[in-house]
């Protein structure tokens, strides 16, 4: 009987599995249909908030781009980075990985020692703000100076080192000789709720650094004068121990550099007018930028190193982006970050009247392909809650140069390089300078002297992050600056 059964169960199994394959063949290929036609049907991604860029275009058919192959290529392209519903499967997809990863002590590390060969810094793309109109009617400030004192001479003082009170700890001997430093470069860390980039640094290249803004003092003279502020990023300040142990010291390179600058080019103390406030919101927990009122309390050293005017804080509308999540969980993907958004809180000045004048570049495939008129616009560009492109609040982004002219009545004009740091400034220095132009290290067809003289700039401020002032390319941009020839892409 036993073997009747037996003989039964061996014959129905063979069957069982047929049945078991085909269902099971079937089922993956309904879902592989289902997928296809859900990426027909459904509108393609044109933008990802996550990952803070435009998505790639359908590429242009033309003879040349069909036969040589570049036309099917970019349809792939397109095709894979254009897949519907891109942010909400990214977001799923971090989902999941959390729960295979484990944080130990609130910190989780990631890419650690991964070098990245990525241009220094994402640019940030144009989007769709909400336009607002701006302040230019604001009655001046009572606080004006004196004739005398508006024209005055920068404060000159002896160059001395900088220090701090609050030492960091476990700080690595040697400094890491790798020129190509990005901004994931040594990797990222999520330490509670806030993100940081880990810093590797460069003596050699901030030694270079140092020299091509020399070269500027030499090139403009002595009725120029040339400012540079090195602005250290949030991991100087905010590394536990165990995290501290993979940064080098931005303190130690911001000296260095200060300590090879001639004696005629002021270096401004960001670190110590940053460090005295560590305990407010000088730093976006979820970004790689630090926060508007971080580069209030930098503005307000630069311009005491100027000996221009500055206005107190109380002078400022406070305005307010909620649920603000930035750069570093596209870098990251910790679900951590996304979970926890926070406020983006920006400041508009009440008493100045000025206007803002730009002059957008044209890219093609990310270079510069020519420029667009002239067009005035606001400063300070407004976006909903919830936009994780809040900092480009400052101008709308970064391809471009921005002419600032204000009723200050200082006389000076103020030159601003710098990288994307540097955008929060220039709102806190219209009180301060009648003209500001604000020129982004990546972009700019002009040369830079000639620049300068003609549109009368009696200052001029490099200001960077730690990271960019230990970057070759950023020494390379400035570098060229000097000796490019004008592209003609500028009508004042």
């Amino acid at each position: 009987m036993k073997s009747e059964k037996t003989k039964k169960y061996k014959e129905r199994t063979p069957k069982r599995r047929r049945i078991s394959n085909a269902g099971y063949l079937v089922t993956l290929l309904l879902a592989f249909e289902t997928i296809g036609i859900g990426l027909i049907v459904f509108p393609r991604s044109t933008e990802s908030i996550t990952e803070k860029r435009e998505l790639k275009e359908f590429p242009e058919l033309t003879a040349d781009s069909y036969f040589s192959g570049e036309f099917t290529e970019g349809v792939s392209e397109w095709f894979s980075d254009t897949v519907p519903f891109r942010d909400d499967l990214t977001n799923m997809s971090t989902s999941l990985r959390e729960l295979r990863g484990f944080r130990q002590d609130g910190i989780r590390l990631h890419n650690v020692g991964q070098v990245q060969t990525s241009d220094p810094e994402i640019t940030l793309p144009e989007s769709k703000p909400d336009p607002v109109p701006e302040q230019t009617t604001a009655p001046q400030t009572s606080a004006a100076l004196s004739e005398s004192e508006k024209t005055s001479e920068p404060a000159q003082t002896e160059r001395t080192e900088i220090t701090t009170s609050a030492p960091k700890e476990n700080e690595p001997e040697e400094i890491n000789p790798d020129d190509s430093v990005t901004i994931t470069n040594n990797g990222i860390a999520v330490v509670g709720i806030r993100a940081l980039m880990l810093y590797g640094g460069s003596f050699s290249v901030g030694e270079r650094y140092a020299e091509v803004i020399n070269k500027y003092k030499e090139a403009l003279g002595s009725d120029v004068n040339v400012y540079s502020m090195i602005i250290p990023t949030s991991c100087e300040f905010y590394s536990p121990p165990s995290v501290a142990a993979y940064c080098a010291s931005q303190l130690d390179n911001i000296n260095h550099v200060y300590g090879i600058l001639d004696n005629d080019v002021v270096a401004v103390d960001a670190y110590t007018a940053l460090s005295s406030h560590t305990n407010e919101d000088i730093y976006l927990r979820t970004d790689h930028h630090w926060a508007p009122l971080g580069a209030y309390y930098a503005a307000q050293a630069f311009a005491k190193a100027a000996g221009v005017p500055f206005s107190d804080i109380s002078e400022y509308e406070q305005r307010v982006v909620h649920d603000y999540v930035g750069t570093m969980y596209g870098y990251s993907g910790d679900i951590v970050l996304k979970n926890n958004p926070e406020d983006f809180v920006y400041y508009v000045p009440m008493n100045v009247n000025y206007t803002t004048t730009y002059y957008d570049y044209i890219l093609q495939d990310g270079k510069i392909a020519g420029a667009y008129d002239p067009y005035e616009g606001n400063f300070f560009i407004k976006y909903g809650d919830g936009n994780g492109m809040a900092y480009c609040t400052f101008m709308g982004g970064d391809a471009k140069i921005v002419k600032v002219s204000s009723d200050a009545g200082t006389g000076r004009k103020l030159a601003i390089f710098k990288d994307s740091y540097g955008n929060a400034l220039p709102g806190y220095l219209m009180g301060s300078f009648d003209e500001i132009y604000v020129i982004d290290m990546r972009y700019f067809t002009h040369n830079a002297v000639e620049f300068l003289t003609e549109n009368g700039v009696t200052d001029v401020l490099f200001a960077n992050n730690a990271f960019h002032a230990a970057t070759a390319s950023t020494v390379t941009y400035y570098d060229n600056f000097l000796t490019q020839s004008d592209w003609g892409y500028w009508n004042n």
